[in-house]
């Protein structure tokens, strides 16, 4: 565990029993294992199946033989799962769906299972893409799959699920219609979806095809049926067939009008009057728009129409027409935006500006976008459309918050999905391109196409560009941290965090973990949470940190184990280059040594006081002295604040230094001269892995030495004092928090190097998690943040923080000022469901609020699939989040102002060596909407990233150009 809360806890998790019966004592197999089991039913003939049986609907299975279910209430026939599925679906792995005889109950009702339902959407999603995929050769097993049963259970499913008000809420819509995107219930096949899975079976098929493939699914247009049947004329012969039905499906997907003809469908056939007269409306308007910009507005205004009156529709049937619709429409705007593209490099930017708006509605319409991220994105198009005169800076800071889009898009189908997503990738590589497919296929594709080009512009106009390999880039990556690294570049495809890891290496991650150790540079495909412990401990250290797209990452991946350059302004311009000589004159010797010296004040350290001190008797100026500053500033907090932060007591930097005069083995010197022999022989070490091999081995001795070591029975009793001040024993839960004396320094924070034990419960049990806590300063990855900018590296001093745990129901961070830009009178905040929000990277509700006219701005919507709450026994248990598009209320955010007013007020010492006044880094938690202070520390930036020679000239041009104006109805250069 590690930071203010604990680790990163697992995505996939439900509250509803497993799949199927596992037998006791059946351990999980390993992912190896099970993919093999896989590749094995992918190549049998009977596929996922052991035998073809009836399935009567009293619950009895029988033999293949004539219809014995006749006197049995009915019945299917189908192949019955082989053992190895049995066992998959025994440990949660909800494949080999068979639609006719699926359990609806258990995708509806007061515990639905989210995550199974979700990885039916992705197995559907591999029947497409994999010819079949378990069920390839099942197809040809006579009798284990009946067309007609399986199209009427997924309608009995659709059917199922639009009667449970569970999944007509908004936050279950993108769901919702993903399900019935996927089921077989369309028999048209001419869609956009069916398009770009064809064209993947055959690039799987046939090599040569792929760039083609690549051409259809990035920049697809009505002529590449031809390109295709050209293709066909020199391709492989045995796949004709395939090449012709691609071409056709091209051919129907650009000549038909599906969408008017599924709208006039929908409302004959629809019983809820209200909805059948929406339908002819829109199938009119729809039927008389001519040219691609009008059907492209049309299209946009039904899809959000649609999604506006699912809630109400007044039957399940009436809702699955109205989602058949919206399917159909999605295909629509798909076309008219292809027929566009080709007119982008001559419209202005005026014109961009309403194919923007008409997208971000298309965008909403198909689930990708809540209400509320449609309504910031609009404000920026109004601030954009309105402004007079728009200067640059204006213009490059809206269509930045435009850009946004696809990252909420992307966060939007995590929420939904990422769990079904994390199960089923380690068994089926294939599974990653399911988002990709999802979102490359979606009106998603025509709006980055668009955004980017304004990103470009605003880019040139301003004098900067970002580049990647010597290439140039306007769009696709955003500066989160500034900084300067060099290092090799580890961007394999795999999400999982190599054991090694290469401290000096600058890495590609699915998102920025809590748990991540000492690196040089980071490239995020997920930004999670911009106030999570390890995006501010970079910030501090100047470690460059940039969120890329997924357009950029083949670059990166190419260039996998070569060394790179990463380099991100204060403005947020990036440059990702191959590293060599040129480069030495700008790194200096050889490389950037950051300006952070972890300095304690070791005449300040008072290490004679091993009382424990209850918070009441602490205040910010114990910091260093006793405690560390947890400890100090929660007795600081309380005295300023009372009852709103939690009580608790401090154990003393000399209740563990007392235990270092203990012998490190028996007869052997005391565990402090054992430190002190160690590091001094390390510092004669040259730098490099045989140092730290060396560490890292004393380190492990040190820890377990730790986990031995035993305080005595005057500690004992004097804990189970303050602990009964606090409660009765048992019935309550702690917070057993590291507080040293190196963290919260001036010029540098610390945040999240040490370890958190959360809400433990019972004497014992916390002097247990007291000896984990003293051990974590201890650990590679503490150790790696920090060693490289101590000078005495043995005066680290743990003091522990033990503090009575609070029942959030949302928590999170808050920094006094734009982190962004470093301006005061804002707050930026942070925010997830349930405790230890926002701290350890989860996809937070992310705020830009204003402290003189209370205007929050959106950044980004909490979408976490779960929260993390505390449980009556200890510890801390998973639920899934509500999915709610908003977390703090305007009351809330009112009580934060007041608060960043008053803390200035409160602490002198938040203030850097020169006294220059420093933004307050504060945890905070609600419930009932009463607010609560857990934590509070300075906020501190790199001065070095800030002060760079090489950075600062990447910004140089926008300095000079700020204020220049923007034409709208003038064309961005190409």
């Amino acid at each position: 565990m590690s930071g203010r809360a604990w680790p990163a806890l697992l995505l996939a998790f439900t509250l509803v029993p497993a799949l199927g019966a596992r037998a006791a004592g059946d351990p999980e197999p390993d992912p190896a294992t099970v993919r093999g089991w896989v590749q094995a039913m992918k190549s049998s003939a009977q596929g996922p199946f052991q035998a073809i049986r009836w399935f009567c609907n009293d619950g009895t299975l029988h033999p293949a033989k004539p219809y014995p279910c006749a006197a049995r209430g009915g019945g299917v026939q189908h192949g019955e799962w082989n053992a190895h599925v049995q066992r998959m679906r025994s440990h949660g792995y909800a494949v080999a769906n068979m639609l006719s005889t699926l359990e609806v109950d258990r995708y509806t009702g007061r515990y639905p299972d989210v995550d199974a339902l979700g990885q039916l959407v992705i197995e559907r999603f591999l029947m497409r893409v994999d010819d079949g995929w378990i069920f390839h050769g099942a197809r040809t097993y006579r009798g284990a799959l009946q067309v007609e049963d399986e199209e009427a259970g997924a309608r009995r499913l659709a059917l199922a699920l639009l009667a449970d008000p569970f999944w007509r809420t908004p936050a279950r819509f993108a769901l919702v219609r993903e399900v019935v995107r996927q089921l077989p219930l369309q028999p048209d096949d001419a869609t956009a979806a069916a398009v770009r899975h064809l064209a993947l079976e055959i690039a799987a098929k046939d090599r040569g095809f792929t760039p083609l493939r690549a051409k259809i699914h990035n920049l697809p247009d009505a002529h590449d049926a031809e390109k295709v049947r050209a293709y066909a004329a020199k391709g492989r012969p045995a796949l004709a067939a395939d090449y012709e039905r691609l071409a056709a499906t091209i051919d129907a997907l650009y000549a038909r009008a599906g969408a008017v003809a599924t709208l006039e469908t929908a409302a004959r056939q629809t019983s809820d009057p209200e909805l059948s007269d929406k339908f002819r409306l829109a199938a009119t308007k729809l039927a008389t728009a001519r040219a691609p910009s009008q059907r492209l507005d049309v299209a946009g205004r039904i899809l959000e129409a649609l999604r506006g009156a699912f809630p109400n529709a007044a039957t399940p049937e009436a809702a699955l027409d109205l989602l058949e619709a919206s399917l159909a429409l999605e295909d629509e705007f798909f076309v008219a935006a292809n027929a566009l593209l080709p007119q982008l490099p001559q419209a202005t930017r005026r014109h961009r500006f309403a194919w923007t708006e008409d997208t971000l509605r298309a965008l909403y319409g198909v689930g990708f976008l809540t209400r509320r991220e449609l309504d910031g994105a609009r404000g920026a198009l109004r601030t954009l459309v309105t402004t007079s005169p728009l200067t640059i800076e204006t213009y490059r800071s809206e269509v930045g918050y435009l850009s946004r889009a696809p990252e909420w898009s992307d966060r939007s189908l995590v929420f939904q999905l990422g769990a079904a997503e994390a199960k089923l990738a380690p068994i089926e590589p294939l599974v990653h391109l399911y988002r990709q497919d999802r979102l490359r296929g979606s009106p998603l594709l025509f709006y980055t196409g668009v955004v980017d080009s304004l990103v470009r512009d605003a880019n040139a106009l301003a004098g900067i560009e970002h580049e990647i390999f010597g290439a140039k880039v306007g769009a696709g990556l955003r500066a989160l941290n500034p900084g300067l690294a060099r290092g090799r570049l580890h961007a394999s495809a795999s999400d999982e965090l190599p054991a090694d890891i290469d401290s000096s290496g600058i890495y590609l991650l699915p998102e920025s973990t809590s748990d991540l150790p000492r690196v040089s540079g980071i490239l995020t495909r997920g930004e999670g949470s911009s106030l999570s412990h390890v995006q501010l401990l970079a910030r501090n250290l100047g470690i460059p940190n940039v969120v890329v797209g997924e357009a950029v990452l083949p670059r990166l991946r190419a260039h996998d184990g070569q060394r790179i350059v990463l380099a991100v302004s204060h403005a947020g311009v990036v440059q990702i280059a191959r590293d060599g000589p040129s480069w030495d004159a700008v790194f200096g010797e050889q490389r950037v040594v950051s300006d952070v010296v972890i300095r304690p004040d070791l005449a300040k350290l008072d290490l004679s006081r091993t009382s424990l001190v209850p918070l009441a008797d602490l205040r910010a100026e114990d910091s260093g002295r006793i405690s560390g500053p947890k400890g100090a500033n929660l007795g600081q907090l309380r005295a300023a604040f009372g009852d709103a932060v939690p009580d608790g007591f401090v154990i003393p930097f000399g209740v563990f230094r007392k235990l270092l005069d203990l012998p490190f083995a028996p007869g052997g010197p005391s565990a402090w001269e054992r430190m002190q022999q160690t590091y001094a022989a390390l510092a004669g070490l040259p730098e490099g892995p045989g140092r730290d091999r060396e560490a890292f081995a004393f380190l492990a001795k040190l820890r377990a030495w730790i986990a031995r070591v035993e305080p005595g029975p005057e500690f004992r009793v004097e804990l189970r004092k303050h602990l009964d001040a606090l409660g009765p024993d048992g019935s309550f839960g702690v917070f057993v928090r590291s507080d040293t004396n190196v963290e919260d320094l001036p010029g540098f924070t610390g945040a999240g190097l040490n370890l958190t034990v959360p809400n433990v419960v019972g004497t014992d049990r916390v002097l247990a998690a007291l000896r984990e806590v003293w051990a974590s300063p201890f650990s590679e990855r503490s150790y790696g943040w920090r060693q490289d900018h101590m000078e005495q590296p043995e005066y680290v001093f743990p003091a522990v923080v033990v503090q009575r745990s609070f029942p959030s129901e949302k928590s999170g961070v808050m920094v006094t000022a734009d982190v962004d830009t470093g301006r005061m009178g804002w707050l930026s905040i942070a925010v997830n469901e349930g405790v230890g929000g926002a701290v350890d990277g989860q996809a937070s509700e992310s705020l830009l609020v204003n402290t003189d006219t209370r205007e929050a701005r959106l950044l980004a919507q909490a979408t976490a699939p779960g929260k993390s709450v505390l449980s009556p026994a200890g510890g801390i248990v998973r639920e899934p989040a509500s999915g709610s598009e908003q977390l703090l209320q305007p009351r809330e955010i009112d009580q934060m102002i007041a608060l960043s007013r008053a803390v200035p007020k409160r602490f002198a010492t938040l203030r850097d060596a020169q006294g220059n006044p420093l933004p307050a880094d504060i945890e905070f938690a609600f419930r009932d909407g009463r607010l609560t202070l857990l934590q509070i520390r300075p906020f501190v930036e790199s001065k070095s990233a800030q002060r760079n020679a090489y950075l600062l000239g990447l910004d140089e041009q926008l300095g000079t150009r700020r204020n220049t104006v923007v034409p709208l109805d003038g064309v961005p250069a190409r």
